[in-house]
């Protein structure tokens, strides 16, 4: 996809992953051609491939829709991306860099210093950029990209539910010790912290929103 055409991708997918658009709303395209300045082309492939990634359902006559939050959808996703993210977290503790892996306890000091309930959003964001560190650090694309897609639904997810920690500190712990494991390029523990922290959120969630 050209670059102009990937810009307004990803700022309509971001705005529909941050809830600036809402499920359900209808994302009128003579408003998105005013704003961005383009012809109706781009807006519409744009759009098309939104709704081949599930984010907006087109209907004949009618118009574009944000897509609803599917309680399934998110539960097999979080399914799948357990056990990538236990391979990405080895990969990573065997190739990350040093700047990569001081990134990554950069964003467990900052986590330290949010509030788990009035800063969930800093939260959400920055456990992304966590594994989003580890996903690059595996060097591997395949894993990087479907991943990638994974994570996007499921940040959607978190940030539609308001998700809160409820164990901030162990949280904390278990983002650090896969940073130690990450930096002193031990493959074996930083996988292990990584499968015990992808199983308890997802028990967590499974109680929560998945019964």
């Amino acid at each position: 996809m050209p670059q102009e055409k990937q810009g307004i991708y990803s700022i309509l997918l971001d705005r529909i992953i941050e809830l600036k658009y809402q499920p359900g709303e209808l994302l009128n395209e003579k408003i998105l051609i005013d704003e961005f300045q383009v012809s109706r082309t781009p807006i519409r492939e744009a759009l098309l491939k939104l709704a081949e990634k599930g984010f907006v359902k087109m209907v004949p006559r009618v118009g574009t829709y944000v897509s609803q939050v599917d309680l399934m959808e998110i539960k097999y996703a979080y399914e799948v991306k357990k056990n990538l993210e236990v391979l990405a977290c080895e990969l990573a503790a065997e190739r990350a860099s040093q700047e990569q892996a001081e990134a990554l306890f950069e964003i467990v000091m900052r986590l330290k210093a949010y509030s788990p309930q009035s800063d969930y959003k800093k939260y959400i964001h920055d456990d992304y950029l966590f594994r989003k560190i580890i996903r690059d650090a595996s060097m591997n694309p395949y894993l990087q990209n479907y991943l990638e897609e994974l994570n996007r639904k499921t940040m959607r997810f978190v940030n539609y539910v308001q998700y809160k920690m409820v164990d901030p500190q162990w949280y904390h712990d278990s983002l650090h010790v896969m940073a130690q494991a990450i930096k002193d390029h031990e493959p074996a523990v930083a996988g292990a912290e990584m499968k015990t922290h992808t199983e308890i959120f997802l028990n967590e969630l499974s109680k929560r929103f998945f019964v």
